[in-house]
């Protein structure tokens, strides 16, 4: 009764954060957080009617849902580094193209094991790429919290919210598989019920913060994280004139 309960209330919150999103205009300012809850409801209902109307093919429609959710989750991660470094488009670019990298050499790691029979089940793979993935946005956020701390950039309350509730949901992501592929804790009903109340309170975080825009801060003239930028990008530009005009010198005749 309780799974049922906690079930219905985070598709209703899904709702919520949606109609608002889609009212309020925020929706078109963070697309790829929107589009990642519009995925996990899309699970959610898919999982709830094939539950209730077709028992066999819940568990086919299940795991390929949950990879996916898994996937696109990933784009909260984008989406607050894409708005953090908006007013710096070489910044952007750069930790853009990191975050993609990361991602697709987590996913092949992970789409390695499965195609040379290291998983009995694609379950097992999902489970597994969804652990993986799951470390790997935890270190994304430390990183991208001691960058705002160092550099003093400041979020604004729609921002702030969706990191402070994606930071929540992620550790206790982590915290749960850690304990969840330890031997003798598969079937802990602890576990199994951790992870759905604390989405639930994640969507609460959420919702109160991207109930209604709020005013972004105001653009810094100049940033040190802008200064350090191009600092290394100067130091680029000069070791790969220094390596042409070596090149040039030996194919010199």
């Amino acid at each position: 009764m309780t799974a049922q309960v906690i079930w219905w209330s985070a598709i209703t919150f899904e709702v919520v954060i949606l109609w608002r999103g889609a009212l309020s205009g925020l929706l078109r300012k963070y697309p790829l957080f929107y589009s990642y809850i519009g995925c996990v409801l899309a699970k959610e209902i898919i999982g709830q009617l094939t539950y209730k109307f077709a028992r066999d093919l819940y568990e086919p429609t299940y795991w390929p849902a949950e990879l996916a959710t898994i996937l696109a989750s990933y784009a909260v991660i984008i989406e607050i580094f894409r708005w953090s470094a908006r007013h710096k488009p070489g910044i952007r670019r750069l930790t853009q193209n990191a975050l993609l990298s990361v991602f697709a050499l987590t996913v092949a790691y992970a789409g390695s094991d499965f195609l040379y029979g290291n998983f009995g089940s694609f379950s097992a793979a999902t489970l597994e790429l969804s652990r993986d993935l799951r470390y790997v946005e935890a270190g994304i956020l430390l990183v991208m919290m001691w960058l705002f701390v160092r550099y003093r950039i400041t979020l604004g309350r729609n921002r702030l919210g969706v990191m402070v509730g994606y930071s929540f949901w992620v550790g206790v992501n982590v915290m749960n598989l850690a304990f969840w592929f330890l031997p003798g804790n598969e079937s802990s009903p602890l576990l199994r019920g951790l992870l759905p109340a604390t989405y639930l309170m994640t969507l609460l975080i959420w919702c109160a913060a991207l109930w209604s825009p709020q005013p972004e801060p105001v653009r810094p003239s100049e940033t040190e994280i802008e200064r350090d930028y191009e600092f290394l990008a100067g130091k680029k530009r000069a070791i790969l004139a220094r390596m042409s005009s070596q090149i040039a010198r030996i194919m010199k005749p």
